[in-house]
Order: structure tokens, then C-alpha cells, then sequence
């Protein structure tokens, strides 16, 4: 018997059906967990997506492949355009020579269907991965962008620091939180901003957290992002729009091989940089690093508290 669970991840509804006696039940309880409100109608969600032993493709075109063009340790990912208009998608897990699974998700990305397959890791791995896609695709047009990053909220505000995979991102976060009191983290992978209608843009926490199990059901204003750069000196430099969007880009998620998707993302980031300041933080690891950047990134508020 299908099990449905409905989850609000930034404001934002979504359902999971999942056989009752799965396994993945158990193993989404932590992340998926906090996150769980009661049940919604599927008008009321962003996307329903439902755990099946195999999903229905039909007639394929090629849009999109990141095989051997990522970085070591990221998911291999094929992606087609269906028949009707839908979009079909194969991972395949790292050090894993198969495709892991499928997921056939409608024009709409409202309905998503996937099937898994290999060892319990791999399965619950690709399962976690679905509902991230699942999730960018649909909010893509709702002003809302999933990140990779680490944030930390201090002082009623979020901050969020950007940069390529070993660059020092947790490492950061983690100078602030030993260094600086008062520091929580948000969120060490993937936390979401959403740009609300009065245009102002808020930091949440989500269930997709790399390696580091942080999955909290936190929001706060966005008070600024922050690209760490290595360097063997520490200083922060405000960066202007056009460097902004540059460092922003290349760490928000989405589908830019699709029209639609793509617009709603450049929306999206637009209205992020023009109400949150952004910058490039040179720094070695360690504590005065985060008091140098803390320092910089908060004086812009003075006195003024959220």
C-alpha cells in the first residue's frame, strides 16, 4: 500500500508516495522529517512524486548529459524530452557503473514518477536526488532558487557562502560557528532562497544537506552571499551587480537547457542581487577569517536588528 507524506520546504508544498514497508521511509525520517506537515490536496503542491518499481518513457530525444564533465563525486545525469512534453531522467550514483534510476516527470513538473534500482545506498541516494529535481523544477518559476552552498544564521539574518567544491565553504561556516557567538547552521549544502512579492529575498533551510546532516526547518531574511576564496590574506570585497550575478550563478541549480526554467532562474537571481548584498571573501581558514568577513558582511545593518 502506497504511503503519502507532504512536506513544506520555503513556503512550498510538496508530496511523496512511497510504499508502505520501503525502507526509504525510515531513512528519510531525519531529513524529510522536520519539514512534514499534514496532508495537502495535489492542487495545493509545487509536485507529487511517487516511488515505483519502474516508470513509462515512450519515445526519447536527447537534451542534456553531464557525463564526464563535472567534477569527481557529483551524480551523472541524462536527461530527454518526452513525447508529450515531459522530461525523463537517468542518474547514475558515483563509482557506480549502471544507471541508478529513472525519473519520468510531466510539462508541468507537477506529477513525477521514479524507479531505483541497485544497493540500498544507491537507491536512497537517487531517491534524495529526484525530489531535489524535482523540487528546483517546479519552483523555478515561483521565485525560488536551491543553492549550493553553506548558510549560517547570526543576528536574525542568513548569510550564505558560494564556491567550488574544496574551496572552503563548510570549513568557513565552521570558523564562524567556533569563533562567533550566536552563530547557527542553516543549512551546509543546499539551502534555498525564495524572492517574496515584496521583493525581498529569504534564506531556508532545506532536507538536502551533503554530507553534513543539518536539516533544519529554519528561515530568515538573506543578509548577505558570500563567495569564499582561498587566498593567503583575509579580505572582503563587495562585489558590484554584474560580478554578483556572475558569483551567483554558478551556484544555484536548474534547468537551463529548458527556455522556461532558465528565464524563471535569471528572474529569480535578479531579484536576489538587487536586495542582498554579495561578496568575494579572500581568506586563509581560520577564526579571523570569519571575524573579518562577519565584520564586513554585517556592518551594512548597524543597529538595525531583525
Amino acid at each position: 500500500m502506497l504511503v503519502r507524506k507532504t512536506y513544506k520546504v520555503a513556503e512550498h508544498l510538496f508530496s511523496i508516495c512511497i510504499e508502505e514497508d520501503s525502507f526509504l521511509w525510515a531513512k528519510a525520517e531525519e531529513c524529510y522529517g522536520p519539514f512534514e506537515v499534514s496532508e495537502a490536496g495535489d492542487d495545493d503542491c509545487v509536485f507529487v512524486l511517487t516511488v515505483s518499481d519502474r516508470t513509462e518513457a515512450g519515445s526519447l530525444a536527447p537534451v542534456y548529459s553531464n557525463v564526464g564533465k563535472h567534477e569527481p563525486g557529483f551524480i551523472d545525469l541524462n536527461v530527454y524530452r518526452t513525447e508529450d512534453g515531459g522530461h525523463f531522467f537517468e542518474f547514475i550514483q558515483p563509482m557506480s557503473q549502471v544507471v541508478n534510476g529513472k525519473m519520468s516527470i510531466d510539462g508541468k513538473f507537477h506529477t513525477a514518477c521514479v524507479a531505483l534500482s541497485g544497493s540500498m545506498l544507491h537507491q536512497w541516494l537517487t531517491f534524495n536526488v529526484a525530489v531535489d529535481f524535482a523540487f528546483l523544477l517546479s519552483t523555478a518559476s515561483s521565485g525560488t532558487v536551491l543553492t549550493h552552498a553553506s548558510a549560517v544564521l547570526y543576528e536574525g539574518r542568513a548569510y550564505l557562502f558560494l564556491g567550488k567544491s574544496g574551496t572552503g565553504k563548510s570549513t568557513h561556516s565552521r570558523m564562524w560557528l567556533e569563533t562567533l557567538e550566536g552563530v547557527e547552521l542553516m543549512n551546509d549544502d543546499h539551502p534555498v532562497i525564495r524572492v517574496g512579492a515584496d521583493g525581498k529575498a529569504t534564506a531556508y533551510g532545506s532536507p538536502w544537506s551533503g554530507k553534513t546532516r543539518c536539516y533544519r526547518n529554519l528561515s530568515a531574511p538573506l543578509g548577505g552571499i558570500i563567495r569564499i576564496v582561498r587566498a593567503p590574506h583575509n579580505r572582503p570585497r563587495r562585489l558590484s551587480p554584474v560580478e554578483s550575478y556572475a558569483s551567483l550563478m554558478t551556484s544555484c541549480s536548474g534547468m537551463t537547457w529548458d527556455e522556461a526554467q532558465a528565464h524563471g532562474r535569471d528572474r529569480t537571481m535578479q531579484g536576489i542581487i538587487a536586495c542582498t548584498p554579495c561578496w568575494a571573501m579572500e581568506c586563509l581558514p581560520e577564526p579571523d577569517a570569519a571575524i573579518t568577513c562577519m565584520k564586513a558582511v554585517t556592518a551594512l545593518y548597524g543597529e538595525d536588528k531583525v
